[in-house]
């Protein structure tokens, strides 16, 4: 067992930016970026020397009067006791004019909340990432729904320069946007990353701020919690002591495993489990069992664990990968890559009860805390299906970024989070948060390269994202919607879980 202490405050009331523990090509290429602005006046709203350093050159990159129109519309905005309320709109309103309204509605509370910074340019920054968002999300409904050559112009012109002021000032934020506190410590428990690189799964105390890596006999691709918290799955390919050319130490002929740690000491030897060819994720159920997706040979494979073995299986979809129980515990949802479909299993009757064809590469599921919706990423269509869990049919499709692969929904159910890895040749860096009220994604919150797993804290305060190309998991603040910490963990995390301490 490795452990480490980063460089964090997590339980006491502050965390450090991203930018203070990234390093490489990701934060060189903003850089680039940031050098290529055209230096203009600044607004005598907001005298340019009174802002230092980074926030200096940044803000120099806008005009006079785009810094005056802004600060303005922020003024108004701060004169209100409470966030806006959203805009009456009639149900028989086209259709353009109801995304409008809803575009503009999202942006209004996230303003207002970041405006309330107590230092003046954080503030500025943070009530313009929303606004810039909102502009975005406009432009993309005359996209859609406009005839007009100039304004289709216009809007793809709006959403490239506000994109790229968008990334220059979340960059800006992960440099000097440490002045608010974030307490992980509120939060509490421990988050576990799958490093299938390294054959670890690291374990981030929130409250300590420490990372402990624990070495484990496979190169784990996913890891789940029995619900009492006391045993850690992990699943994956034995390692095989032997490094490959790309760091992945692990023998893809062999059998793959169930791990199962034992949470009140992980220096234990772990138990393991021989459940098949190429496993993929694992999730755990309230009468003791896990459900792991066996993907070489096209089945589920259900494992008792207080006796470790084997007891059932159920055949599947082609390469089933992501899983997740309904929150009823009724049924499983399995996403079967090659054949684009979900499979639907009976959990007591341990038996394919329904397969439903959802699209090109589903890679992962995940359901509103009612269970009347399933979601499912959709890697070769940068898409997300919806699934209606009472009719079992698709009932649309949301553009998400380049390779959604896992996705969660938040608590509340308002929200999903996507993480978007791109591909092999091209990483990406993004998250999308889908409104599952509107159906539509009304953020992109920038991670590390290689965004990958997914875990919303069961408070919903925070989202843990891994970031498979950079080592690293980050932190989003689900209030803010925002990354306020980025953590160095093992080689390529993968799968994710966040528990409370015992």
């Amino acid at each position: 067992m490795k452990r480490t202490a980063i460089a964090l405050s997590l339980g006491l009331s502050a965390v450090l930016p991203a930018a203070a523990l990234a390093e490489g090509e990701h934060e060189t290429h903003h850089s680039a970026e940031q050098q290529g602005q055209v230096a203009t006046p600044a607004s005598p709203a907001m005298p340019m020397e009174s802002m230092n350093g980074p926030s200096s050159t940044m803000m120099q990159g806008m005009s006079a009067e785009c810094v005056t129109a802004m600060q303005k519309m922020m003024q108004a905005i701060m004169a209100t006791s409470s966030p806006v309320a959203a805009t009456p709109v009639s149900k028989d309103a086209p259709a353009f004019t109801q995304a409008y309204i809803e575009a503009m509605d999202a942006m209004h509370a996230p303003m207002a909340q970041g405006v309330m910074a107590d230092d003046p340019d954080i503030a500025f920054v943070r009530g313009m990432i929303p606004h810039h968002q909102g502009a975005i999300e406009m432009a993309r409904v005359v996209q859609q729904h406009g005839d007009d050559p100039q304004t289709k112009v216009w809007a793809a012109q709006v959403i490239e320069a506000q994109e790229r002021e968008i990334a220059e000032m979340e960059n800006w934020l992960s440099e000097n946007g440490n002045s608010a506190s974030f307490d992980l410590g509120r939060t509490g428990g421990t988050v576990y990353s799958a490093n299938e690189g390294g054959s670890t799964i690291s374990a981030l105390d929130l409250a300590t701020g420490t990372v402990n890596d624990v070495a484990i006999p496979v190169a784990p691709h996913n890891v789940d919690l029995t619900p009492d918290g006391r045993l850690l799955l992990a699943v994956g390919t034995p390692a095989s002591g032997n490094d490959d050319s790309e760091g992945h130490g692990h023998d893809g002929d062999a059998a793959g495993l169930l791990v199962i740690l034992d949470l009140r000491d992980l220096a234990k030897p772990a138990t393991t489990v021989e459940i098949g060819s190429h496993p993929a994720h694992v999730v755990a159920d309230r009468n003791g069992r896990a459900f792991a997706s066996v993907s070489g040979s096209n089945e589920i494979a259900v494992v008792d664990l207080a006796q470790g073995k084997v007891v059932a299986r159920i055949g599947t979809g082609a390469y089933p990968h992501g899983l997740r129980l309904s929150p009823d515990g009724a049924e499983l949802y399995v996403a079967n890559v090659e054949d684009g479909s979900v499979s639907v299993i009976d959990t007591q009757r341990l038996n394919e009860a329904a397969r439903i064809s959802v699209g090109a590469a589903p890679v992962q599921v995940g359901f509103t805390p009612d269970g009347t919706r399933a979601y499912v990423s959709l890697r070769d269509e940068d898409r997300v299906a919806v699934i209606d869990t009472a009719s079992r049919e698709v009932e649309g499709k949301i553009d998400v970024g380049p390779g959604p692969i896992q996705l969660m929904a938040t608590p509340d159910g308002k929200y999903v989070y996507v993480a978007n890895q791109g591909s092999e040749a091209a990483p990406n860096d993004t998250v999308s948060v889908i409104n599952t009220e509107s159906g539509q994604v009304t953020k992109t919150v920038k991670t590390g390269l290689g965004a990958h797993g997914v875990w919303v804290s069961s408070d919903g305060a925070f989202v843990f994202v891994t970031n498979i190309s950079d080592d690293s998991v980050s932190i989003i603040d689900a209030q803010r919607q925002e990354v306020v910490a980025t953590v160095p963990v093992g080689d390529g995390p993968n799968g994710i879980v966040h528990g409370h301490s015992r």
